[in-house]
């Protein structure tokens, strides 16, 4: 019997050398609120390309040519993480944020170690190398260009090929990896929580200012993210019940404080790249402050006694990630 080749197939060894954690991580909101003293949280979005029959993909020397299931496959994606207007499709995350000067994560350690990775950490970074928002058939793509990124050079961690000292993470198609397997399924899962919870409340609020406007959406660079505060996806899940709001609140505190060390830390440190990003943390501590203000404001009778079972649905939520750490 023949065996048949090996196709696509990329080895991944993980050697927690933290070249990888050169940014704060994407987060769910509940992981957000469980690290809110660690990571400034914010909003990311992005455009996704939609995809086509007949689009060619390509990355290095590995190509593929879409068929009509791979487009399934991506809208398959899109329609439950992702939003919709005008012919394109975009990406709203919430996000850890920092000064990018700092070029890594606020959860490393100074030996390359992440402080947090027993205490509940971010699914996105189970998930690294590989990309929730790409079908598990075309992951061989995304490690083909992580491999040869910047962020990775060096690091010798993605391997092409099958390899005796490193797990096979991807091959034929498949992710062979059961771990890395959980992890994408437990990240798609989240962002679909977040979607549900906040997410297309938020899209529906910013789309006339940002999505409908050409001029607005030009803000988005291109293959990179437009960051914003996360109040309207705080607001969002605030009304749901006053536990919700309160929660919300506490985590405001919490992130005007962070927000003043982190300011306060670039001030010592004087360099002319951070002023843009300390502007912004300005403008998220006064958007914090401005939701704090509408918060404070304690909940009607009537909106306090309204649909029991959505507030349960949202606390349990916001629990699912330990709010008491």
């Amino acid at each position: 019997m023949v065996t048949p080749p090996t196709l696509n197939a990329f080895s991944f060894g993980c050697s927690a050398c933290g070249k990888c954690c050169n940014t704060p991580p994407a987060l769910s909101l509940p992981e957000l609120f469980r690290h809110r003293d660690l990571f400034i949280g914010c909003l990311a979005i992005g455009r996704v390309p939609r995809r086509r029959t007949g689009e060619r993909l390509r990355t290095g020397n590995h190509t593929s040519v879409l068929d009509e299931s791979d487009v399934a496959a991506f809208d398959s994606i899109a329609r439950t993480l992702l939003h919709h207007a005008n012919g394109e499709t975009f990406s709203i995350v919430a996000q850890g944020y920092d000064y990018p000067s700092l070029a890594r994560c606020p959860a490393l350690l100074d030996d390359g170690l992440c402080a947090v990775h027993l205490q509940g950490k971010p699914v996105t970074c189970e998930v690294v190398p590989l990309d929730p928002l790409v079908p598990d058939r075309f992951q061989h793509l995304v490690l083909a260009g992580r491999s040869q990124s910047a962020a990775y050079l060096g690091a010798d961690c993605i391997q092409e090929g099958a390899h005796a000292d490193e797990p096979l993470l991807v091959a034929n198609g498949r992710i062979e990896d059961d771990g890395a397997t959980n992890a994408l399924s437990r990240r798609r899962a989240a962002l679909e929580l977040d979607h549900a919870f906040w997410g297309r409340a938020v899209f529906a609020s910013l789309r006339r200012g940002l999505f409908d406007s050409a001029a607005a959406l030009a803000r988005i660079p291109p293959g990179g993210f437009l960051t914003i505060s996360i109040v309207p996806a705080l607001l969002a899940v605030a009304g749901a019940s006053a536990p919700c709001r309160d929660w919300c609140i506490d985590f405001i505190d919490s992130q005007l404080a962070l927000i003043d060390r982190s300011i306060a830390q670039a001030m010592t440190r004087r360099r002319l790249d951070d002023r843009h990003v300390t502007q912004e943390l300005r403008g998220f501590a006064n958007a914090y402050q401005r939701a704090k203000a509408v918060l404070s404001i304690p909940l009607t009778r009537n909106k306090e006694s309204g649909d029991s079972a959505f507030a349960t649905t949202v606390e349990a939520y916001l629990r699912g990630a330990s709010l008491s750490s």
